[in-house]
């Protein structure tokens, strides 16, 4: 046995705990009085492993068979999924590529060809960007700068300013705001010289003349600079006519712009001539758009900086995928960000997992309000503000509020630079109209697949079940492995999220950063009651992480996280009990759990992790300590007081 095991039973083991005939005696009641739906009285065959470490009955294979590199994040049940949908869904957009889907007009049909147009060969002539070609070289004075400055960014042209949306992050709980910001190609480094031959070798392969390129190049390289470096202002009676630029955007005139860039602008307005201008809007079009030009501009890209990469790329998705992802997922990433998410959740996922999720949820919060209506410690008024809170919280699983609509968006599969434009017009459209709206609950951006981000808003009373990227886990198996499923989904993560609605009495002091849940309107009684469990799990927390792991919890440490598991746990067992009478269902259920918190940590990124996070328990504690709290696991493996796996009645937590 491991010193960690040693300690852990003699922390959990406890003489004052309540005699085994009568922890036997209290489920057998529990299990004769069909509470939790069982339908009779079994005989349990005790399981000395799963009563002394559950965690390394169920996960202690895996932990051996895991080989870490030193740099690496900490493997967990999760970590293969990334790559392996990553893997999945540029297999299903190569067959789709070829398949009717991609001759649809629905939105997934148009991603498909956008995702097609990627492959085709570099443009023979510049014809595509024909039109805005002419509208810079149709500018008759500098005062028409704002206006075709304004036209070009709606395309998606590289600019020196941006719109950029405002919001918070977190909590998704203010409405949207937009804010004309700074934006910077990036153009520095190297000499001046270097410079400006860049500038003129991309110029003369539209067609400008050498000397004339040139010319242009040392005016256009000023101009980078002053971008890059702008004075301090000065009065100039040249002003860039901000409104005119709003209007032209289609966004408020209330809508905050850079107060320094919008003077850098007035002073270059000033300084250089409008055949300057031209120049300079003729190469941020190609700088911007150069990927998708003939080929002279991409190798002149390549030229001039080493590991270039084409505009309109979304980032390298930062999860552990080592894989580098294909440009063309990248390239949907970057566009059509919530219509990839949506490829994959429709076809990958597919109808029938997403409605039997959604089942799950909706069976998950009945069980929770059965749990609130029959709560002893609860005051009548607690009860009715705890109830008011679950009917009214909305339930987002996997797929956002709704899918942004690109139903009149055209996309032609030879010819990506016109998609490019049409898409950028259409998402700025979008995001011009999400101004003062609050933000789509459970959106986010192209690789949804890879990033899973489940959790409760409190400020919209709200449970995200952002789960797209766990539901093609082995592990999710609604046919074959049910109860599994609802321990390793329901209970670890869905529940567990709802849970966190109820999670606090409200009187825990937790760091400034930390979003506090608003209050539910309990009585004074109930959150005396409520502060005496927190209390309690918190000083069963800092007793293991002192015991166990040799550390110091947080002194701000709040307990919401706990509580959440512990609710989660208890709500989906209740539910599984219903719905599986038996022992094996239930077997199945408390594996499913154990094994959604696997995570192969050392000790010391154990002791390290305990010793800084203020909320989240380690997960060796997640298994083995909540599942330590529920008398229906314990009966289910004929656990007895003063086993490890059996909480002391004075750390027992009952709450939900």
């Amino acid at each position: 046995m491991s010193t960690e095991k040693l300690v852990l039973r003699t922390f959990i083991r406890n003489p004052n705990l309540l005699s085994g005939a009568a922890i036997m005696a209290m489920a057998s009641a529990f299990l004769l009085s069909g509470c939790g739906g069982l339908d009779k009285p079994a005989v349990v065959q005790r399981n000395e492993q799963a009563c002394t470490d559950f965690e390394q009955l169920v996960n202690g294979d895996w932990y051996r068979s895991v080989q870490r590199t030193s740099g690496d994040d900490i493997p967990d049940a999760f970590s293969d999924l990334p790559e392996q949908n990553y893997q999945s869904l540029l297999t299903a957009l190569e067959a789709a590529a070829s398949s009717p889907l991609a001759d649809e007009n629905s939105d997934l049909g148009k991603l498909v060809r956008l995702f097609v147009s990627q492959s085709q060969p570099a443009p023979a002539t510049m014809v595509a960007l024909n039109e805005e070609w002419q509208l810079v070289d149709s500018m008759a004075q500098v005062q028409e700068v704002p206006v075709v400055m304004a036209k070009l960014l709606l395309l998606g042209t590289v600019l020196p300013l941006k719109l950029s949306t405002q919001t918070n992050q977190e909590e998704d709980v203010e409405p949207v705001e937009l804010k004309l910001a700074p934006n910077y190609l990036g153009f520095q480094g190297n000499t001046v010289e270097a410079r400006r031959e860049h500038i003129a070798r991309m110029l003369g392969a539209a067609g400008v003349s050498a000397d004339q390129a040139a010319i242009d190049a040392a005016a256009v390289e000023r101009m980078e600079q002053r971008i890059n470096r702008p004075e301090n202002s000065t009065p100039t009676s040249m002003m860039f006519d901000i409104l005119a630029f709003k209007q032209q955007l289609g966004v408020a005139a209330k809508v905050e712009v850079d107060a320094a860039t919008a003077a850098t602008l007035s002073q270059m307005m000033a300084e250089f001539t409008l055949p300057q201008w031209k120049s300079f809007f003729k190469w941020r079009l190609l700088k911007s758009f150069s990927a998708y030009l003939p080929g002279q501009f991409s190798a002149e890209e390549k030229r001039w900086k080493t590991g270039w990469q084409p505009q309109f790329l979304a980032e390298q998705n930062g999860s552990s995928i080592k894989t580098p992802i294909d440009n063309r997922v990248r390239f949907l990433a970057a566009l059509m960000p919530d219509t990839l998410n949506r490829f994959f959740v429709e076809k990958l996922i597919g109808p029938n997992k997403l409605a039997a999720v959604n089942t799950m949820m909706q069976e998950l919060k009945h069980e929770m309000r059965a749990r609130i209506e029959t709560r002893a410690w609860l005051s009548q008024v607690g009860r009715d503000a705890a109830l008011h809170r679950l009917v009214t919280m909305a339930m987002v699983v996997v797929q956002p509020t709704r899918w942004i609509d690109y139903s009149k968006l055209t996309v032609d599969a030879n010819d990506a630079l016109a998609n490019i434009k049409r898409v950028n017009q259409l998402n700025f459209a979008e995001q011009v109209q999400s101004a003062g709206a609050l933000p789509r609950l459970g959106a986010k951006g192209g690789y949804g697949w890879s990033e899973p981000n489940p959790r409760y808003v409190p400020g919209r009373n709200a449970m995200v079940g952002d789960v797209s990227m766990i539901l093609t886990s082995p592990m999710v198996d609604f046919e074959n492995n049910i109860a599994f499923t609802y321990g390793f989904l329901g209970a670890s993560i869905l529940a567990h999220e709802m849970a966190h609605g109820f999670d606090a009495s409200g009187t825990q002091a937790a760091p400034s950063y930390f979003p506090l849940p608003m209050a539910m309107g309990l009585a004074n009684s109930d959150i005396s009651y409520f502060k005496s469990m927190e209390d309690r799990q918190y000083h069963h927390y800092s007793a293991y992480a002192q015991n166990v792991l040799g550390v110091q919890i947080p002194i701000l440490r709040v307990t919401n996280e706990d509580m959440a598991d512990l609710i989660g746990l208890e709500v989906a067992t209740q539910l599984v009990q219903k719905k599986w009478p038996g022992a094996a269902a239930a077997d199945q259920f408390f594996k499913g759990y154990a094994a959604s918190h696997r995570d192969a940590a050392t000790f010391d990124e154990l002791r390290d992790y305990a010793s800084y996070v203020p909320a989240h328990a380690v997960n060796r504690y997640r298994i083995n300590g909540v599942l330590s709290n529920s008398q229906a696991f314990a009966a289910n493996y004929g656990c007895t007081a003063g086993d490890p796996m059996v909480r002391a009645d004075k750390d027992r937590i009952s709450l939900w």
